[in-house]
């Protein structure tokens, strides 16, 4: 029984529209991701996110339209499950006022009005080849539909009859609004019923309605059996059901992909690029070819205006005028052009009245952006372009060209890690927290992606300062809520500098501050003052803006001793002298005195005074002391210096750093040793006793720990009352929900120290000091804790597979380019002129820096398939293993082979052996010290041995093989199984014993898999090209011999979204208290560019949660209607079935944003659900617990 998570949402952009959505006077931009939609406002500061929600359907078509007697816009979505759905954006009752400047400060929230749903599926059609089609007829009266081979689905658009209710959003809390909708009071229907009409063309390219046509006319770009393209016009009468009445045709269009309708005439042209004056076109048909792109005039069609161009795919248009002159086209490889109609008027009785025809087309190219998958002209010059293999772009259009010689400058880039072909789960630091390593991308935008979960700091000033020993911050007074002075220590020397209002520092002298000491301590005090503690004195100074600036008391050591170790808060400093002497002192208004002394047997390691004892929020009755030789942690009374209570520290690690520290009002003892280990101690109510102590691994260098107040605006911290940063080589910031510690990693390298610094040219920042050898002092902000950061590595290809060499501290990549594809110089319509070829190649990457280390290049006419990293029996060298296929021959690969490379010190490939193989190498797998392969129909177990020959053929042998596949596509190993998936075959399971590979069991569902993984010993995980995952498991109770050669099914589940890879680990750090309610255990990457978290649950948590899950998606309904149970079911191409044993974690973690009273109606069960008796703090626990797992 299994959860399913999101750990992140998909990034790549599928479609996008632009319109006035959230208002008449408002410009938006619609972004279509899968199964989520994005609404921008598009405003004098760029674009801003302003709602974000989901959907129960993967998004298949996305159109805006305009009703009559609308003044906004309206989307119109159909699903890839074949339901069409209207969505429209209002404002809520409280921010119906709200004008575009309050909109881009993100004060009003946008309610999602469903308007209607229609059911579009037709069983006994066939699906189209081609994908689905909608579009609108220019007055938005008319939708069209291509869904089924050789049938159109066309309906009148029809707002406001009265019909019966159909979900809408109202009223919504903060996240549960993003997905979710509420009943609507509103009875409105937007479309007429549909009419089936069947058409001749069964392949359809492309369609577009018509402009200024007296009845609604439909163009249609489609391929015949002889895979000749036409265009054909039909004129939409949706009173019957027969077939429309043909227009014109135009035949022979070869290469024609796109039709692209152009307006009536309607007014002037706008300027933008090309200087054309007093422009409209007529209205027409553009057809955008491989190879040429005509415009046709259906009043004289024999006529057509083209221009040739070299080959290439436009993958996307837009126009860029209202009077269709100029339209952006994006191709295949990342080219941006615009296209231009040049028009003659001839002469009329009037200038409005002259009939201009298109006389010529002109392309131009403007430079480079991500290869697009939709091109939006938002205003101004600006364009969005969309990307499913790259990074999608905010790009400005400029009228000179740059050096390069490119009209275009990008802006702002939206990050996209689609799509995931392969990722490897890597723990470089040992910390027992994963990072993903992706293939991401395609083509010119291919890149590696590392993704890692934690705490992100954003640089907002770095200052090269080496040598920097110490860091602390100054306030103006002890009760100002910001600091503005930074008192930094250097081996001999201390240096004050102060922050301006335009962020600029400046060094201060403080008269009564040592400047040519080592200071250990410094803060503020009571009466506005300020401490300085140094090895020679302790300092009180009362600072320039105080009456009596200066010092004004110091207290120092006996002669000849000098203080090693300091602690302070705002009434007292505890100091360690001569080694084992540890001394308290008082801080007045005016003096410095001892009032407490102690000596212990051994020297003092660490102390801490920070005070917990709410009672006394500036003084404290209790501090920590850390010794060296006998490594142990005492509680001592203050100020009688009365030993507490004592704790014998396990192993031999010294502690470095102590500290006192209330999480959600639990008073904790962190224990930070030398070895990177952190112990965490809970305190009594008194404040005398320890708990035992819970230890996890931060890092492995000493750790130094500093308490932030989370008071701090933007601290992102859920639920908590304080943090504490963990300085150490793997930085971590501490806190608390549910009353249990939490540990977010931060995206830094190493932190020697930190200080809080809120200032106001850097609200809400820390001041961060790193590794000596960065030399560097940066000031930056903290983002969300337990984010997903994404850092971007690119290669300018296609990478395929990836694997890592922990040996060599490397990660082996297989990746694909394409030769041949440059482009002319700019301004050439000529595209290429040579035919693209593609290679192959192994690619050695550093895994600190990802710097590509060394190449070896495939042979002409073979691609890469798979890869990983192997230790043969009795061979203490570590390889890399790489199968290859021919790509010559069309369909299943005739031969291929397996290269065996060996990683040399200094990171270079050798291979050591090539073997030829009877067919494509498509899956490869270390098993029990040999080498497992899929080829073709079989699997192949290789046997190893080595050789001093540079390169044998020799060192692999064929120990055993087995056939039964079409094509061993993916392999997972479990022990002494193996689980094996085919391109139609579903899964087998086989086992190998006495040198054979013996089938246990299979799949007998004819499912074609893109991704498997073992769960366990017992159940196996696989993804279907539907967009559904399921379970099978072993059938071991089962007497029958048949039935026990079966895998049976244990849960189905529809994720929308295809998945290709699974991988054992995490991202997030394993919980040491061993009391999760699920245990993670997979993570998934999909094509869309979403990470995904799979985690096991008991029986009992499983009942619960279903029970939650089904009162939810009764209580709360889909946007748009939409039903989760229906969308949730297991879809395979040949089967449907409820969804079972999978529990939809996204749907779950929405439980913790319902307003009360939805909270009440869950836990009720309201809707026709069944009452939950579990309480609802237990159930918040719990969910909250989940959300943690990733």
């Amino acid at each position: 029984m299994n959860i399913v998570f999101t750990a992140r949402k998909s990034s790549a952009v599928f479609h996008a529209i632009k319109g006035n959505f959230t208002g008449p006077d408002d410009l938006n931009l619609i972004l279509g991701k899968g199964t989520r939609i994005e609404v921008y406002l598009i405003g004098y500061d760029g674009l801003k996110l302003i709602k974000e929600f989901g959907l129960y359907g993967e998004i298949a078509c996305m159109e805006p339209f305009r009703p009559s007697g609308h003044t906004t816009d309206m989307l119109m979505v159909t699903t890839s499950h074949y339901k069409m759905l209207t969505l429209s954006l209002r404002l809520s009752p409280s921010d119906a006022s709200a004008q575009i400047g309050d909109i881009m400060a993100g004060t009003p929230q946008f309610n999602i009005v469903s308007d209607s749903l229609v059911e579009l599926e037709d069983r006994h059609a066939r699906p189209s080849d081609s994908g689905q089609i909608m579009v609108i007829d220019p007055t938005s009266s008319v939708v069209c539909c291509h869904l089924y081979q050789g049938l159109l689905k066309c309906m009148s658009v029809n707002p406001n009859v009265p019909v019966k209710s159909t979900p809408a959003a109202g009223q919504q809390s903060s996240r549960a609004a993003q997905h979710l909708s509420r009943p609507s009071t509103k009875e409105v229907k937007t479309f007429g019923e549909p009419v089936n009409m069947p058409i001749d063309e069964v392949t359809i390219m492309s369609m577009v309605f018509l402009h200024g046509c007296q009845r609604p006319t439909l163009a249609v770009l489609y391929q015949d059996k002889k895979e000749i393209r036409h265009v054909k016009t039909y004129e939409i009468d949706l009173k019957t059901n027969d077939k429309p009445e043909t227009g014109w045709i135009q035949s022979g269009l070869s290469g024609a992909t796109t039709c692209i309708a152009v307006p009536s005439p309607i007014g002037n042209r706008l300027g933008l690029h090309m200087m054309l004056t007093n422009t409209v076109a007529s209205r027409g048909l553009l057809v955008v070819g491989e190879y040429s792109i005509s415009y046709f005039n259906p009043a004289h069609p024999s006529a057509p205006r083209s221009i040739t161009i070299n080959a290439t795919i436009m993958q996307c248009y837009n126009r860029v005028d209202d009077q269709g002159v100029r339209y952006l086209l994006g191709d295949h490889r990342g080219m941006l052009y615009i296209l231009v109609l040049i028009l003659n008027g001839a002469s009329g009785s009037s200038q409005s009245s002259r009939q201009f025809q298109v006389v010529e087309l002109k392309l131009e190219c403007l430079g480079t952006t991500s290869i697009p998958v939709a091109i939006v002209y938002l205003d101004n010059d600006h364009v969005f372009v969309g990307s499913h293999l790259g990074d999608s772009q905010l790009v400005l259009l400029h009228t000179e060209a740059d050096q390069n010689g490119e009209y275009l400058e990008v802006m702002e880039t939206f990050t996209n890690i689609a799509p995931v072909t392969d990722f490897d789960v890597v723990d470089l630091e040992g910390q027992g927290q994963g990072q993903i390593v992706a293939c991401s991308g395609a083509l010119k935008d291919g890149t590696l992606r590392i993704v890692r979960n934690g705490v992100g700091i954003n640089d907002r000033a770095v200052l090269e300062l080496p040598g920097i020993k110490g860091l602390w911050s100054l306030k103006p007074s002890l009760d100002a809520t910001s600091e503005d002075t930074l008192v930094m220590s250097f081996l001999n020397s201390t240096r004050v500098v102060r922050v301006t209002q335009d962020a600029e520092m400046v060094q201060e002298e403080i008269d009564g501050f040592l400047s040519d000491s080592r200071t250990l301590l410094s803060g503020n005090v009571r009466a506005n003052l300020i401490l300085q503690v140094t090895p020679e004195s302790v300092r009180l100074v009362a600072p320039p803006q105080h009456i009596q600036a200066g010092l004004m008391s110091e207290w120092t050591p006996p002669s000849g001793q000098v203080i090693s170790v300091a602690s302070m808060n705002a009434t007292q400093c505890l100091v360690a002298v001569d080694g084992k002497t540890l001394v308290c002192l008082d801080i007045g208004s005016e003096t410095i005195s001892e009032v407490g002394r102690m000596r212990f047997e051994n020297e003092i390691a660490c102390v801490d005074i920070t005070s917990i004892d709410l009672a006394y929020p500036h003084a404290s009755q209790v501090c920590a002391v850390g010794l060296w030789t006998d490594i142990k942690v005492s509680l001592v009374r203050l100020p009688s210096m009365e030993i507490l209570t004592s704790y014998d520290l396990p192993g031999e690690i010294l502690p470095r750093s102590l500290l006192l520290s209330r999480f959600e009002g639990v008073p904790y003892l962190l224990v930070g040793l030398g070895d990177g280990q952190l112990l965490t101690f809970v305190l009594d109510a008194a404040l005398t006793t320890l708990s035992a102590p819970k230890r996890i691994s931060l890092g492995t260098q000493p750790i130094t720990l500093r308490q932030i107040s989370s008071s701090r605006g933007g601290s992102g911290i859920p639920n908590a009352s304080n943090h504490v940063f963990a300085c150490s080589d793997r930085p971590t910031v501490i806190y608390s929900s549910n009353r249990k510690l939490l540990y977010s990693n931060v995206n830094l390298k190493q932190v020697a120290t930190v200080a809080p610094f809120n200032c106001e040219p850097f609200p809400n920042a820390l001041a961060i000091v790193g590794s000596d050898e960065e030399g560097v002092l940066r000031i930056g902000s903290i983002d969300e804790f337990q984010e997903l950061h994404v850092q971007t590595v690119p290669i300018h290809e296609s990478p395929r597979r990836i694997a890592y060499l922990p040996s060599r501290k490397v990660f082996g990549v297989l990746s694909i380019r394409i030769v041949n594809q440059e482009p002319e110089p700019m301004g050439s319509t000529n595209i290429v002129t040579s035919d693209e070829e593609e290679l192959g190649f192994v690619r050695l990457h550093d895994d600190q820096t990802f710097d590509l280390l060394h190449t070896y290049e495939l042979q002409k006419d073979e691609l890469p398939q798979c890869i990983a990293a192997v230790n043969f029996a009795n061979d203490p060298t570590s390889y890399i293993a790489v199968g290859t296929a021919d790509s010559a021959c069309e369909g299943i690969p005739e031969k291929g082979r397996i290269l065996i490379l060996e990683v040399s010190e200094n990171s270079q490939l050798r291979l050591v052996t090539e073997f030829a193989a009877k067919g494509g190498v498509m899956s490869i797998k270390e098993f029990q010290g040999r080498l497992l392969c899929g080829i073709n129909e079989r699997l192949c177990l290789y046997s190893w041995k080595t050789s001093d020959k540079m390169m044998a053929e020799s060192n692999l042998s064929l120990e055993c093989s087995h056939r039964g596949f079409t094509l061993a596509l993916s392999l997972a190993i479990r022990g002494e199984f193996i689980v094996a998936g085919d391109l139609f075959r579903s899964m087998t399971l086989l086992r190998y014993t006495d040198n054979k590979i013996v089938e246990i069991a299979r799949d007998t569902n004819m499912d074609m898999l893109t991704a498997l993984e073992a769960i366990d010993d017992e159940t196996f995980i696989a993804a279907d090209n539907a967009s559904s995952i399921f379970t099978l498991v072993k059938n071991t109770e089962t007497t029958s011999e048949d039935e026990a050669k079966r895998l049976q099914w244990s849960g189905g589940w529809h994720l929308g979204d295809q998945i290709n890879r699974f991988k054992h680990g995490s991202l997030v750090m394993a919980n040491q208290e061993g009391d999760a309610p699920a245990v993670p255990k997979l993570l998934f990457a999909t094509v869309s560019g979403a990470i995904g978290v799979v985690a096991t649950l008991t029986a009992e948590k499983y009942e619960l949660l279903h029970h939650l899950e089904s009162n939810m998606s009764k209580v709360i309904k889909g946007v748009g209607g939409l039903d989760h149970a229906e969308w949730r079911r297991f879809r395979s191409n040949a089967r449907t079935l409820p969804s079972t044993n999978f529990i939809d974690g996204d749907l779950i973690e929405l439980f913790l944003d319902l307003s009360h009273d939805e909270v009440n109606n869950v836990l009720e069960g309201a809707e026709g659900g069944e009452p939950i008796k579990i309480p609802h703090e237990e159930i918040t626990k719990l969910v909250e617990e989940l959300s943690r797992l990733h």
